[in-house]
């Protein structure tokens, strides 16, 4: 189940306010429920009272102060016996029956009864029944149901004032913390971090600021190991093309297995010119390629094949190449790079199947399949991007490879089964 991205704020905020509204509206139930248990117990014990003070006989009922004391059932009003049976009334237990239009109005009507025992012997009945007087209604707010509902609407906006004033006094602080982290960069990393209102955020803001400083480091150490590296490659890779020129000029043209082995040294020696002058342009970010130029991609890739080929000794490969005339301007290191990679990745994880090289205007598509998936190891040669990464080497160039299309602004797209890998590149005329 994917998680629930939400705002903390708001869901302390929310909890809260929920919280509050059932912990107010149960105290408020209690608070109405206490009131009319109260009333309730002070008209039990004024009819007790009035019970103890009178000694009525039978068929001789008994009225004090809207009260009627009676020694027998008949002798009660008919409103009383109406609204109750004898045989649901207990000892010494009042029983109501209330009218009212709803539970926010004042009761037009009101009966109570209870059968009494005294401990000296004496029983009988005692009654009372109101009426409300026709006098004018009060306001809708007097009464004290409206009167619990108002004081718990109260209450839960004042804690709502309190929580939203509560959560701003701890939210800035955090908002400041996350503004000053958004804003950090490699100027203003070295400056000390903010103080902040509360210990913990300060704490906080530190362990950010050593964090994004180490990775600083460690970005600046590998920049300069590149930049240091690929400079000083320079210097035997200019002694390598001198004496590959020198040996061009001296070697037996009769000798062909030496042509040829200088013409592989020297593809090679031109591969890590290009090479160098782009990891050094890597490490320089923002400054511009300075090899722009026409490019005939069939002969590119056409050369990249001739170099690769003995990736292919000892394997069952069959390459079957489609190319147009189409040319265009271009990083020529760039495009060698990068077209070279794809180009080694398919012949290196390919040992009993086809490769399909399809060049159609600026778009290359690669394709390798296997023919026997039987065996373990014809089984791990259709990659994945993952696996590509783990392969030794090769998940660098792949690496490499997504780099430099994506500062140059080239589409590499991947995709594969269990069957097939396929990558599609995409190239722009000029970066």
């Amino acid at each position: 189940m994917a998680p629930i991205h939400m705002s903390l704020r708001r869901y302390i905020l929310a909890a809260l306010l929920v919280l509050a509204t059932l912990v107010i509206s149960l105290l408020s139930v209690l608070w109405t429920n206490s009131f009319f248990t109260g009333l309730d117990d002070m008209m039990k014990g004024t009819m007790l009272n009035m019970a103890q003070a009178h000694h009525p006989q039978p068929g001789y009922p008994i009225q004090a102060h809207n009260f009627v004391v009676a020694s027998q059932w008949q002798d009660l009003p008919e409103p009383i016996r109406a609204a109750f049976t004898r045989q649901e009334i207990e000892t010494n237990t009042l029983h109501k029956l209330v009218t009212r239009d709803n539970m926010l109005t004042r009761p037009s009507e009101a009966r109570f009864v209870m059968f009494f025992e005294t401990p000296n012997g004496q029983s009988g009945f005692v009654a009372h029944h109101f009426t409300a007087p026709k006098t004018p209604p009060k306001s809708w707010f007097q009464g004290p149901e409206m009167l619990g509902i108002l004081f718990a609407l109260g209450t839960l906006a004042l804690f709502a004032a309190i929580l939203v004033m509560l959560m701003r006094t701890v939210t800035r602080p955090v908002a400041e913390l996350h503004a000053w982290a958004a804003e950090l960069d490699h100027h203003s990393l070295d400056e000390p971090p903010p103080v902040f209102r509360y210990r913990e955020l300060t704490t906080l803001a530190e362990l950010i600021q050593q964090s994004l400083q180490q990775v600083k480091h460690s970005l600046d150490r590998e920049q300069e190991f590149v930049s240091y590296a690929s400079h000083e490659l320079r210097t035997p890779i200019a002694v390598i093309r001198s004496s590959v020129e020198l040996l061009h000029r001296l070697d037996d043209p009769r000798n062909d297995k030496g042509q040829k082995a200088l013409m592989r040294i020297d593809h090679a020696s031109q591969a890590m010119v290009a090479l160098t002058e782009t990891l050094l342009w890597l490490s320089r970010k923002g400054q511009p390629l300075r090899d722009l130029k026409p490019v005939k991609l069939a002969e590119l890739i056409d050369a990249l094949m001739q170099d690769l080929a003995y990736l292919k000794q000892g394997k069952q490969v069959d390459v079957a190449m489609h190319t147009d005339d189409y040319h265009c301007e271009l990083s020529h290191s760039g495009a060698t790079i990068v077209i070279g990679n794809l180009l080694r990745n398919a012949i290196q994880h390919t040992h009993h199947g086809a490769i399909s090289v399809t060049q159609t205007q600026h778009i290359l598509e690669i394709e390798n399949r296997e023919y026997d998936h039987s065996t373990e190891d014809n089984a791990q040669n259709t990659h994945a991007p993952d696996e590509l990464n783990n392969a030794s080497g090769y998940g660098l160039g792949l690496d490499l490879a997504r780099r430099l299309c994506d500062e140059l602004g080239w589409q590499l797209n991947i995709t594969h089964d269990a069957q097939r890998f396929c990558v599609t590149l995409i190239l722009s005329q000029r970066y």
